[in-house]
């Protein structure tokens, strides 16, 4: 359908949020839709919904601005891009969608038990005494050796795995429960990290959540990731104080689940990788989109597409600095992950991979040990069958995403939107 100058158009039932004094945050919840314009954005969506046509609008804002404004290829950009509109002159164009989260019946007063000012401060007396308790006794720190629960590596793979994934579980879980006691809605699901699968917590509706409330589910899962460390720091120490019993097996439980919380922990420092370190670092210094845009600044380095010069040149001198040393990180810390997944981690596992499969060429084929090889080869390719799937999605969503229209417009006549 064709938008006209007599077109009236019917809105979904937006949130708006003022990010700052030029700029507007306007969206869906029910589909996590949100994109940033400029003020006067904000203000033609307000002229819309108060049912006045595309003519009239156009109107309203020449008479204010002494600037003629294209409103038609605005509203075509929020029909086609970001499903904004659901009526066009009375006809249905984005029908309205069930709301799709995770966990409904947790309320908002769960996030608020766990996460408040009384809790973090528990949170941090809990690591300032694991701490301590480290410092006097390195023995506590965790080793790789914390792996080997037992002498049968396929129960140990079988373990760890098991293992990862809960903790992983419990760390996205403290981001849904925190980002719904904000109002957010959230789902989690599976995606990627340059080549690490991973868990991950959709709270896109936290853009319209003001800025310094914002944090609390950001740093969530770390959070929980630290006490449960601490608490496993805690009970080796009272094992070897002999104040509390625990046989091998539970206590050799204790130190791989340690092992594994120091890695997700130590993991959020690699922020070039958007991890929840990134999104309080571009949270604080106010550059949400750090690196589209630090990907943006290589192509300009490499291609003088005069259009890529221009969206360059939109971006704020202040984060353009951030950029030049992000930049460096990203490369940096990019080269040495992709290094050592080539070098070390994909030799290992085709070596493993060889191996069980040269034992398991000795067995019968209807055999327990057979099909317990299967398995374990099986639980090893699934982080990477996770990747590869996130991988191609990814692929698939930046080729619909690049190939819709119409989106040069709403820039030339309003500045930019994200």
């Amino acid at each position: 359908m064709k938008v006209g100058k007599h077109s009236i158009i019917e809105m979904h039932e937006l949130v708006f949020h003022k990010e700052n004094e030029a700029e507007v945050v306007i969206g869906r919840t029910e589909t996590n839709t949100f994109i940033l314009l400029p003020a006067i954005g904000h203000e033609t969506i307000e002229l819309i919904q108060r049912g006045l046509t595309i003519g009239e609008t156009e109107h309203n804002l020449y008479q204010k601005y002494i600037e003629p404004f294209d409103v038609s290829a605005f509203v075509e950009e929020l029909i086609e891009d970001h499903k904004l509109v659901y009526r066009l002159d009375g006809n249905i164009v984005n029908s309205r969608v069930q709301i799709q989260e995770h966990f409904t019946w947790l309320h908002a007063k769960t996030g608020r038990f766990f996460f408040n000012p009384i809790s973090y401060f528990m949170y941090f007396a809990i690591l300032l005494s694991a701490a301590g308790i480290v410092f006097l006794h390195p023995a506590y720190i965790p080793s790789y050796k914390d792996f080997l629960l037992t002498p049968s590596t396929p129960l140990n793979i079988t373990f760890s795995l098991a293992a990862a994934w809960f903790l992983l579980f419990l760390h996205e879980f403290a981001h849904l429960i925190s980002a719904r006691s904000l109002g957010v809605n959230c789902r989690i699901g599976l995606g990627h990290r340059l080549i690490f699968p991973v868990a991950e917590t959709d709270m896109s509706g936290i853009v319209v959540v003001p800025r310094n409330q914002r944090y609390s589910a950001f740093i969530a899962g770390m959070c929980w990731d630290i006490v449960f460390l601490s608490a496993g720091v805690w009970l080796e120490w009272l094992h070897d104080l002999q104040m509390i019993v625990m046989n091998e097996n539970v206590l050799y439980t204790i130190r791989l689940i340690n092992c594994n919380l120091t890695a997700l922990i130590l993991f959020q420092f690699l922020f070039f990788m958007k991890t929840d370190l990134y999104y309080v670092f571009t949270n604080y210094f106010r550059c949400p989109n750090l690196l589209e845009h630090t990907f943006l600044y290589f192509k300009c380095r490499f291609n003088s597409n005069p259009q890529l010069t221009e969206q360059w040149d939109e971006v704020s001198v202040m984060e353009k600095k951030i950029i030049y040393g992000f930049a460096w990180f990203y490369m940096v810390g990019g080269l040495v992950t992709v290094t050592i997944w080539i070098l070390v981690q994909l030799p290992n596992l085709y070596r493993f991979i060889s191996a069980s499969i040269a034992q398991m060429s000795k067995m019968p084929l209807l055999s327990w040990s057979f099909a317990a090889g299967i398995l374990l080869i099986g639980l090893c390719l699934l982080p990477s069958a996770v990747l590869t799937w996130s991988w191609i999605k990814s692929i698939r969503s930046r080729f619909m995403k690049n190939g819709l229209k119409g989106g040069e417009q709403i820039e030339k006549n309003y500045n930019q939107t994200r």
